[in-house]
């Protein structure tokens, strides 16, 4: 009589596991990836919107020595503070720079919570560009 050999049934099963498993290692690898660049994306947005702001005070300084009227538009390409508006009647691009003089939303109180308080930043901002818009419309 012949040998016959058993192979095991369960060999697709066992497969089908290790290639979740490999797949499961691969997802984490990556997942962890994500949030490191994705902490050190906000990292850098910090970083950034702190030289904004530095920026904008400088150019600030520099308009209230100069003349808001006498600042090179060179300048003014990274403030955030320049209000562009088009005369139609004469065809003329008008600069001007905003220096906070105009009736702005009074300050929240800070809740101590990063997050919070940064989320309650940018949603002021966003009202303040729809208060400018809006006016500008009017």
């Amino acid at each position: 009589m012949s040998n016959v050999v058993q192979f095991p049934s369960n060999s697709k099963e066992n497969n089908l596991v290790t290639q979740i498993t490999n797949l499961q290692q691969e997802l984490l690898g990556r997942f962890d990836k994500l949030t490191e660049h994705y902490v050190a994306s906000r990292q850098l947005e910090n970083e950034c919107n702190e030289l904004q702001e530095r920026y904008d005070d400088l150019v600030l300084q520099y308009a209230a020595v100069v003349g808001s009227e006498h600042i090179p538009a060179g300048l003014l390409e990274y403030c955030t503070n320049v209000i562009a508006a088009y005369d139609g009647d004469t065809k003329e691009v008008l600069i001007q720079l905003d220096t906070g003089t105009d009736e702005e939303m009074p300050t929240r109180p800070k809740t101590g919570d990063k997050s919070v308080d940064e989320v309650v930043m940018f949603m002021d901002s966003i009202t303040n560009f729809l208060r400018k818009k809006l006016d500008e419309l009017q």
